[in-house]
């Protein structure tokens, strides 16, 4: 059934980083209250080290609880959907907030996938199952215009490992 089963966990402590108002650094660590019970189906997701390669145009996916239309309401389940990174010099012709500490994935040029309202902070994975972005922001949802700006993990590797 929808919106049954699973966990919750509190939140002990949010760790933030320097946060701008331009969205950069826009990346924070949640220690929970409580150990996660891991299983075959919960499992603690790797991220990208310092050096992880991300190419132009790689199979990417999404995963959260947003919604799946502009101004719709948030999904009752986790949701994921394949997307693909887009290059980071097309991006910052589209995206003026954009530095080198975000990356850019959607299906640029048709729209249709991306994150919407509800899924910021939420990961961006690689075929191998590695995070290399979190959801950050974006112009509208799914708009074949503008891709959505993740939160590059490699650029944060080493705080989120002094910080977790």
């Amino acid at each position: 059934m929808a919106g049954s089963g699973g966990d919750v966990y509190s939140i002990g402590l949010v760790i933030r980083h320097r946060y701008s108002n331009r969205f950069d650094n826009d990346v924070a660590v949640l220690r929970i209250a409580s150990p996660i019970v891991y299983s075959n189906v919960v499992q603690p997701a790797r991220i990208a080290g310092p050096n992880y390669p991300v190419g132009d145009n790689e199979e990417v996916w999404v995963a959260g609880w947003g919604a799946t239309v502009v101004l719709g309401a948030h999904s009752k389940e986790l949701r994921h959907v394949q997307i693909w990174t887009v290059n980071q010099d097309v991006c910052a012709e589209r995206i003026e907030a954009l530095t080198d500490n975000m990356l850019c994935a959607g299906w640029l040029d048709v729209g249709g996938r991306d994150a919407c309202t509800g899924d910021t902070g939420g990961p961006l994975y690689d075929s191998h199952g590695v995070t290399i972005g979190i959801s950050s922001f974006g112009v509208g949802c799914a708009d074949p215009e503008f891709p959505g700006v993740y939160v590059r993990v490699s650029r944060y590797t080493s705080w989120i490992q002094d910080h977790a």
